[in-house]
């Protein structure tokens, strides 16, 4: 009996051994392929091709942009960086890559190309999937290069690229190519054409000096010692703004312009417009501009004509 006892042992570890191995077989999950989640494609906004090669570079992760060269940056209305986040197996390690050829090119309707020569890619390349298993959000910048303006037609160029997600800690796991798609628009320069000049009309100076107010609108009031005559003209300067259409852009009047008349000078400031520091195209791409002025007059001031220029400057914002 006592030899019978001593085999038994062995059979009962064994018959626990398998039990145990059955039943922790099924608690290892299997690794997720990881994953591309897209949130937003890549807009760099609108540009001005120039009359040389330049370079335009939509930055990650401030969405700032900057250009070289004779390519200049037209409105910022649209501008968005890519975005997205990666998923997979919590502790595996990640990379992630443009797997498309670069550069790539961009194109518009009607013919004309751009060229993409980069993607940035932020805050990281490589990293680690988290206890939830997705990455905080990561964002995308290109550079392009823009050829000058006889080479570039206006209008919107668009193109894509893809971004493959490895899981690097299970080799041979990555995930599908996901296409993100890339935008830039060309617009044409913004111009200003003169249509009527500043013209404070007829003034008669005093003993006291005083002021002409000439509001856009084209109406005079006058401060001090100064009367008003009417053989003359008056008038707002009067402009037309010509650009891309719906764009925005800034107006910068001069702090002052000096008047030369036959014996002395005179001093307009305190310039003011319609619309005031911004406007707005319309859907054909003008807008009307008007400017006045304050005219000051000093005391028994000399007769004559007096003349002179402003410049005025409008930029797209």
């Amino acid at each position: 009996m006592h030899s019978l006892s001593q085999r038994s042992h062995p059979l009962r570890n064994l018959a626990l051994g398998i039990l145990l191995a059955a039943a922790v077989l099924p608690l290892g999950a299997a690794p997720l392929r990881p994953s591309i989640n897209r949130f937003s494609n890549v807009n760099a906004g609108a540009i001005l091709a120039g009359t040389s090669v330049g370079t335009v570079t939509l930055h990650s992760p401030s969405g700032s942009r900057s250009s070289t060269g004779g390519t200049s940056l037209g409105t910022s209305g649209g501008v968005s960086l890519g975005s997205c986040t990666f998923s997979g197996t919590p502790g595996h390690t990640w990379s992630v890559k443009v797997s498309s050829a670069l550069p790539f090119i961009l194109t518009r309707p009607g013919g004309g190309a751009m060229v993409v020569t980069g993607v940035e890619i932020q805050p990281s390349l490589t990293g680690s999937f988290p206890a939830g298993g997705t990455t905080s959000l990561h964002h995308l910048g290109v550079t392009l290069s823009v050829r000058t303006s006889a080479t570039t037609p206006q209008g919107t160029y668009t193109g894509s690229f893809n971004l493959v997600l490895d899981d690097t800690t299970r080799r041979g796991k990555s995930s599908p190519a996901m296409a993100f798609t890339v935008s830039i628009r060309v617009d044409p320069v913004i111009t200003l054409t003169k249509t009527t000049d500043l013209s404070f009309g007829d003034v008669f100076a005093g003993p006291a000096a005083g002021t002409v107010i000439l509001s856009p609108a084209g109406a005079r009031t006058t401060t001090g010692g100064l009367l008003l005559g009417n053989s003359s003209p008056v008038s707002a300067a009067s402009l037309r703004v010509h650009g891309a259409a719906y764009a925005t852009y800034a107006i910068l009047l001069p702090a002052s312009a000096t008047l030369a008349g036959p014996s002395g000078t005179l001093m307009v400031s305190s310039f003011s417009s319609t619309p005031g520091s911004s406007g707005l195209l319309s859907a054909a791409g003008i807008q009307q501009l008007n400017i006045g002025g304050t005219l000051d007059v000093a005391a028994n001031q000399p007769d004559g004509d007096y003349s002179g220029t402003f410049a005025v400057t409008v930029t797209y914002n």
